[in-house]
């Protein structure tokens, strides 16, 4: 199909045509790398995914469920433990940010494990359990990994977001937008300290111990028997909750605790004075770019929930399938980028001391096809798979 000269669409090569080189079909291919100074991971970390797609403007034909146009499907596992002290059994409602719903359900021993596939996140979580006289309860994922489901996870949410919390199953195409992992991290902060001696006489380092991530067994030890020792009611019209131990007895609870020092789920307590070297290599079709080197103070993801933030909230916004023409009076074309997998890593090594190395990788593989012509000149066929890619790490240097 030929595009007309008043519709607005952009391309691979006015993006770049100016710094490619052309392949053996006379289409330019390599892209350039851009090099930025960066103080965020939110820059470094993500420039090389958007530039393609986003940066050229392209048309966005398709919803962002990621799985829907793949050739090779996406497998991402989200697994966790769903309990009040004893396991539940129940309903699981997953929802993604385009407003779809995931079911599964949890089993006998509390557990559940379903595939996200490329469906995008962050994901609110619902579990309605079979006995109904037991609570709804709520969880929140950035992306795959362990998604716990409890009365506590259930009180973060609820003190981060309250009335919005119940309705946010039917608003949360719109609503995911004001959500963040790091606001909801302050108010978990607020449930660690307040039960501060409580998580260390079970075994849990209240400055880091996170309530949603971190793994753990409905067979009453460790977190487990925490869990039974509280009983957590929800008014989530009236936006109140209350809290009693085992014995019914009410619990105070102080919303205005200090919470300095607590890092929830961090693999490592962050230090405000310290300094982070960040290197960063961008890969095109497993051609190396221009290494970056920049020093971004303390600034830095330390666990991978923060990183699948910025990571995903951002591929995920990318769209699955594009279409991109050259606009010109002279050139037909119908040109389509798909994407075909998605893959990322994060990685620790160290405890926060000098020399502590924070890692990660991130992948990107997507196929171009369809046909170029000039007029006069025999049409040309593209079908090109690539393969973006970028490594970092930060580097604790004092």
């Amino acid at each position: 199909m030929r595009h007309s000269k008043n519709h607005k669409l952009h391309t691979l090569f006015r993006c770049f045509s100016k710094q490619h080189v052309k392949n053996n079909l006379g289409i330019p291919i390599k892209p350039i790398f851009i090099r930025t100074k960066t103080k965020e991971l939110s820059v470094a970390g993500i420039v090389l995914f958007t530039m393609l797609i986003t940066a050229c403007g392209v048309e966005d034909t398709t919803d962002h469920n990621l799985e829907s146009n793949l050739s090779t499907p996406i497998n991402r596992m989200l697994t966790g433990t769903v309990a009040i002290g004893l396991p539940i059994k129940g309903d699981i409602a997953i929802i993604d940010t385009n407003g779809k719903t995931l079911n599964t359900q949890s089993d006998a021993d509390g557990t559940y494990a379903v595939n996200l596939g490329g469906k995008p996140g962050p994901y609110l979580i619902r579990v309605k359990p079979d006995n109904s006289r037991l609570p709804t309860l709520y969880s929140y994922a950035t992306s795959s990994g362990v998604a716990n489901i409890t009365p506590f996870t259930t009180l973060a949410l609820f003190l981060t977001y309250q009335g919005e919390l119940a309705d946010s199953f039917t608003g949360w195409a719109t609503m995911h937008a004001n959500w963040s992992r790091t606001d909801l991290e302050k108010s978990h902060a607020k449930i660690n300290a307040n039960f501060a001696t409580e998580l260390q006489n079970f075994g849990a380092n209240p400055l880091l111990y996170d309530f949603f991530t971190v793994p753990f067994e409905a067979n009453q030890t460790g977190i487990d028997a925490f869990l039974d020792g509280y009983n957590i009611s929800f008014d989530h019209s009236a936006k109140k909750y209350g809290i009693t131990d085992s014995s019914g007895q009410p619990v105070a609870f102080n919303e205005n605790i200090d919470t300095t020092d607590y890092y929830i789920g961090a693999r490592f307590l962050p230090d405000d004075t310290a300094d982070w070297k960040l290197t960063w290599t961008p890969e095109f079709n497993g051609q190396q770019g221009k290494t970056i080197v920049s020093y971004p103070g303390n600034k830095i993801p330390w666990n991978e929930e923060r990183f699948n933030e910025i990571f995903w909230k951002q591929v995920t916004e990318i769209p699955s399938q594009a279409t991109v023409c050259n606009e010109s009076p002279n050139i037909s074309c119908d040109i389509n980028v798909r994407v075909t997998q998605l893959d990322s890593s994060y990685n620790v090594i160290g405890n926060g001391e000098i020399g502590t190395l924070v890692r990660g990788r991130g992948t990107y593989h997507s196929n171009m096809n369809g046909w170029f012509q000039q007029d006069g000149q025999s049409r040309l066929n593209i079908d090109k798979s690539t393969t973006w890619s970028f490594s970092w790490s930060w580097e604790r240097i004092s």
